[in-house]
């Protein structure tokens, strides 16, 4: 195991610390080219990382994004593809599980499951919006969801793959190279204060750690970025300029006329302006060098350029070749796209915190009686498709618990690309991306035979029909404030402009156990999650449902070594 110091020494004013720096760990084994799927593993060495802030230490991993296009029956393409992590989940998107033991007895101390997922959640509720920006260049955090409009092109904080091209006249050159990213993630562990607001030493001294990051699959952990297009649309009888996302992987309506498609005005018009902000070529995610196809022929892009056509305002692409289809109306989209990444250098730092001795002393009879912390722990139940009406039992492995997130993912969405990824994004059957869906659910929990609420909670999708949304937020607010301090209920307004949409943030069922800072006995209390579909056969999609724990745990140090209870 290596560990090397930072130069910067964080001098304070405290006088129960008698020093406070960086250092850096590297991981067992091999120091980079993880990719998915692999495990990274970090020890931090007790003599020289005896306590550390677990809320200010971090994950620095520099990212490159290797994906290509597949193969097709034209030239191979130049070009990388626009990729990008879920805005919501950032650069955490690549974890999908966290093991923490102590390393003497192999204790687990914390296992979170679905990491990126509650890390999502945690992130899609907990940041105001002018945070982004910034905090996208940080963690790759750069909205509160993967919807398109918070991945387009155009964006810098979710563009951190494809450095944006340079518009020069009617034309883009460069943009289309991929390159590394570097990020700085938190730790999202309850025992390195991720939850809960808690701040708290981590005593490595007493108990020394043992890290396992678990790597997530790549079409689950990338997306693709999208175009930021404008047109003219009637809305309500207006005619008005919209501004909206669209997945290069979509169908775009086009006109061919030998090498040269040119896009619809109703894909796009390049002499439109939206909250004046004239349209530019690096809002498109096309780039000279990419694959693109009919369905049947692939072909490369060699030009691209805006403001032609009969009135000067479409998009139109050169291929290095004709479709073999004839001239006219056809549709075309960007190339499938095989995804992939590599971690090439990955890095855990701790901000030590040395404790003089009195202090020490007074951690480590703390240690005997044994430190709290928030956490949570998840289980998995699943639920047939075509069902009226379905009850979820929860395991009551946990003995207390202070709330509940169970999150339905559709099990045919698990391996889905982008925002159809149900792991990624779930939300209720009826905003599936597919549309055309008309389900809504009914809810209540049972706990104890007692039903929470005392009425059942009718969700719905939309904002103008009879539901009981107003009280369902309330439960996400009361059940998520023992793991986080939720800050928004909705997404960017520009997202659902013209829309109907009401419930936007990641979808769960939830149900608050007991006051702030206090548990729950679930023991013999028969925990059940009762739920009504409104609509009838294929609408019902089959659920695994992932069912959060959130609880508070004690980690002991012993003589038999590290100890767990709840």
């Amino acid at each position: 195991m290596s560990a090397m110091s930072r130069n910067a020494m964080l001098d304070g004013s405290n006088p129960k610390l008698q020093q406070v720096k960086y250092v850096n760990l590297l991981p067992e084994g091999k120091q980079g080219d993880y990719t998915q799927q692999n495990r990274i593993d970090f020890m931090p060495d007790p003599v020289t990382t005896p306590y550390f802030d677990g809320a200010q230490s971090y994950l620095n991993l520099e990212i490159r994004n290797t994906s290509t296009f597949q193969a097709g029956n034209g030239n191979a393409p130049t070009a990388s593809p626009p990729l990008c992590f879920p805005a919501h989940m950032g650069a955490n998107a690549v974890i999908n599980r966290m093991l923490l033991r102590a390393k003497e007895n192999g204790q687990v101390i914390e296992d979170i499951e679905a990491y990126n997922m509650i890390n999502g959640i945690k992130n899609a509720y907990t940041n105001d919006s002018d945070v982004f920006k910034t905090l996208g260049r940080i963690t790759g955090v750069a909205g509160r969801t993967c919807n398109p409009a918070n991945q387009t092109v155009d964006n810098l904080a979710i563009n951190y793959f494809l450095p944006n091209g340079a518009v020069v006249g009617d034309a883009i050159t460069g943009g289309n190279e991929a390159s590394s990213a570097s990020f700085c993630i938190p730790i999202e562990s309850g025992l390195c204060s991720a939850f809960a607001g808690q701040h708290h030493v981590v005593p490595n001294l007493d108990v020394p750690l043992h890290f396992q990051f678990f790597l997530e699959k790549n079409n689950v952990a990338l997306q693709v970025m999208s175009s930021k297009f404008y047109r003219q649309v009637t809305i309500n009888g207006s005619l008005v300029q919209e501004e909206y996302a669209k997945s290069p992987l979509e169908n775009h309506a086009v006109v061919k006329a030998g090498a040269i498609i040119t896009f619809a005005t109703t894909e796009c018009e390049t002499d439109l302006s939206v909250d004046n902000d004239l349209w530019t070529l690096d809002k498109c995610a096309f780039r000279v060098g990419q694959s693109i196809t009919d369905g049947t022929d692939t072909r490369v892009i060699t030009a691209i350029v805006q403001d032609t056509g009969a009135g000067s305002d479409q998009i139109a692409i050169t291929t290095d070749a004709p479709f073999t289809v004839g001239d006219g109306a056809i549709n075309v989209r960007m190339s499938p796209i095989n995804r992939s990444y590599v971690i090439d250098k990955c890095e855990l730092k701790l901000l030590l915190t040395i404790p003089d001795q009195p202090t020490m002393r007074m951690i480590r009879s703390q240690m005997a009686r044994g430190i709290s912390f928030a956490s949570v722990q998840l289980y998995k139940q699943s639920t047939s498709a075509q069902l009226k009406n379905a009850v979820v039992d929860i395991p009551e492995a946990l003995t207390k618990v202070m709330s509940l997130l169970a999150v339905p993912v559709q099990q045919d969405d698990l391996e889905a690309l982008d925002i159809a990824n149900s792991y990624v994004y779930c939300r209720p059957d009826s905003l599936l991306p597919a549309g055309g869906n008309t389900n809504n659910t009914t809810y209540q929990w049972q706990i104890q035979n007692t039903l929470i609420p005392n009425l059942s909670v009718e969700t719905n999708g939309a904002t103008n029909n009879k539901n009981d949304n107003a009280i369902f937020f309330n439960q996400v607010v009361m059940a998520l404030r023992h793991l986080v301090d939720v800050k928004a209920l909705s997404d960017d307004p520009l997202v659902r402009k013209s829309q109907d949409v009401d419930i936007e943030l990641p979808y769960f069922y939830p149900v608050s156990l007991s006051p702030k800072g206090q548990s729950f006995d679930l023991v013999n209390s028969a925990p059940q999650l009762r739920i009504n579909n409104s609509a009838n056969g294929a609408d019902v999609t089959a659920k695994l449902f992932h069912v959060f724990a959130i609880h508070t745990r004690i980690l002991k140090s012993t003589e038999m070594g590290a100890s767990i209870e709840f």
